[in-house]
């Protein structure tokens, strides 16, 4: 879980909740569900954030282990959502309320 509250050069406030899980499918292979919410307490149209509820993103991500969780390569999805006020500054800037993405990725501790 995480948590982040922001404040913008004019004091605009806005914040975040993030919820992440990692399934041990096999002591290599996890299947991750994420989920994230975001906020705002006013709007900022120069950012396109309207006020309340702005945005909503989910995805899932399948990974493996190489070397000993140091190099970690992952296939996934991502779900996005724009809301209110935030869903019309998005049509009004010709992107789309919403979307399906595939990520792939490599994850490195070092």
């Amino acid at each position: 879980m995480d948590s982040n509250l922001y404040l913008s050069e004019h004091g605009d406030l806005s914040l975040d909740l993030a919820l992440e899980y990692e399934l041990l499918l096999t002591n290599r292979l996890h299947l991750t569900p994420e989920l994230e919410f975001d906020a705002a307490l006013s709007d900022d149209e120069a950012v396109g954030v309207g006020r309340g509820l702005s945005g909503m993103e989910a995805g899932l991500r399948l990974s493996y282990d190489l070397v000993d969780r140091a190099v970690v390569p992952y296939v996934g999805v991502h779900y996005e959502r724009a809301f209110g006020r935030s869903a019309d500054f998005a049509v009004q800037d010709g992107e789309d309320r919403d979307g399906w993405f595939a990520v792939a990725g490599v994850r490195l501790m070092f």
